[in-house]
């Protein structure tokens, strides 16, 4: 077991609660630089708390994801996607809610589920607390009649959670908003995104502006089995973004989900300060995954570049001192650095199968010395292109590994090429640099062990 990291000052066992956003890239918060989008509660616990800026989801599909974010490890060693095996027993044990569990912390989930655990052992009659609320559709019809939004009714479990918590029993609270991701059942513009109540009228008379990769020139650069008229993605963004109109009234819609989710996390706080729960009480938002609105002319994720990739992380912390609140942390982060952080924060220590690193010493201000230089990325899954790949600071590296035509690779230079847009794995002159990522690469396929059980759909 690895030893945890906490400072004298953090050694007093904190309520956790883990806020988990679905499809919400970073740059749709105030706090990320989005001058339109209305996010104030969020806005704030990044002033008053720590804000990551180079965070990428490990793999950009909301189910295996949400495994990530529960076990600490990679979709290539737990294994668990849409069409595969669930997660095994041991990978169950370790995850960061039954860790917790076994050191006294009263364990709650609402919310978005959507994971497979193993059966023997069923993973959701471990919480002391479970309310799965799932999508279709966000708005549900309470017993009176009237409709209240998934939003909503997920932050309601969260309260009733606190309410309901012994004083002297520390909890960790997870909470998995379906928002905000499109409801793929209803199609018609400004539906396709079902906001809450709170956000009705929000960004009516905006002009938001357009994809930010709308250039048809990032469309014809991808992967030419990224440009087929059947390609998921491809399909996906004559739902949502092929017309002016189409992009206008979605992406409105899109915002007032966020705007709705950011409303109702403010009402959770208020409870917590009511509560008298405030002054320790951990606080994360994250999401799943990144989001592609309409950039380089596809929708979704499933893909290798940022826009699938990179989400948004906030720490608040309240214990902090002042001189340690408001930074931001521009080093690469993980989302299977989630579970290790949690466990850190519990002062326990880090299981040794965990993949990722905690993220505790950054909230205290100390710079690791060997802090990772590239982070892990893959997706696996039976309706898309698979694929595995290295995000560096300055190199982007990603093989194609299962085309029919062999595999493709993906060379980018972030420094000089910052959007993605030239691949350089065929340049004679990168082929050193080539060699060496394919190296690295080589280096976590090794150390990442793969799951023996995977059990794929045929394409």
């Amino acid at each position: 077991m690895m030893t945890a990291l906490l400072a004298p000052a953090l050694l007093a066992k904190p309520n956790i609660i883990f806020l988990l956003a679905d499809d919400q890239r970073n740059d749709v918060l105030g706090c990320y630089g989005n001058t339109l989008i209305q996010t104030p509660t969020l806005d704030r616990l990044a002033s008053e708390g720590v804000r990551f800026n180079q965070v990428f989801c490990q793999v950009p599909i909301c189910a295996a994801s949400r495994a990530t974010l529960f076990t600490g490890l990679s979709l290539r060693t737990h294994g668990h996607n849409f069409g595969e095996l669930p997660v095994s027993a041991a990978h169950m044990a370790t995850s960061y809610p039954m860790v917790l569990k076994e050191v006294g912390y009263r364990i709650g989930f609402a919310g978005k589920y959507g994971v497979a655990f193993a059966t023997k052992a069923k993973f959701h009659q471990a919480f002391d607390f479970f309310k799965p609320i799932g999508r279709a559709p966000y708005l549900k019809t309470m017993p009176a009649g009237s409709l209240r939004h998934e939003t909503d009714l997920c932050i309601d479990a969260a309260i009733k959670f606190i309410k309901t918590n012994p004083a002297d029993t520390p909890f960790c609270m997870s909470v998995s908003f379906n928002a905000s991701h499109a409801e793929d059942k209803d199609l018609r513009p400004g539906y396709h995104f079902q906001w809450p109540e709170s956000s009705d009228g929000l960004y009516e008379t905006t002009s938001l502006p357009g994809p930010k990769l709308g250039d048809e020139k990032y469309f014809t650069a991808m992967p030419s089995f990224l440009q087929k008229k059947d390609e998921l993605s491809r399909q996906r963004f004559f739902w949502r973004w092929d017309t002016p109109e189409k992009y206008q009234k979605n992406l409105r819609a899109y915002y007032r989900m966020i705007t709705g989710i950011d409303t109702a996390i403010a009402r959770l706080l208020e409870e917590l300060k009511a509560e008298g729960l405030a002054e320790n009480t951990v606080i994360i938002y994250s999401a799943d995954n990144g989001f592609m609105m309409g950039d380089r002319g596809i929708a979704g994720k499933w893909n290798h570049y940022d826009e699938s990739l990179r989400i948004p992380l906030i720490i608040y912390d309240p214990r902090l001192p002042p001189d340690q609140r408001g930074r931001v942390v521009e080093e690469l982060v993980n989302n299977m650095d989630m579970a290790p952080t949690f466990v850190d924060l519990a002062g326990v220590e880090i299981p040794e199968r965990y993949q990722g690193v905690s993220l505790v010493p950054w909230l205290e201000g100390i710079v690791p010395t060997d802090w990772r230089e590239e982070t892990y990325c893959e997706h696996y899954f039976s309706r898309y292109n698979d694929w595995y790949g290295l995000r560096g600071k300055r190199y982007k590296y990603v093989v194609y590994y299962d085309e029919p035509d062999g595999p493709v690779e993906c060379l980018y230079d972030l420094q000089n090429d910052p959007t993605e847009l030239t691949n350089l794995a065929t340049n004679p002159e990168y082929d050193p640099i080539r060699k060496e990522w394919e190296q690295r690469l080589e280096g976590y396929l090794t150390a990442f062990p793969e799951a023996k059980a995977r059990v794929p759909v045929p394409k």
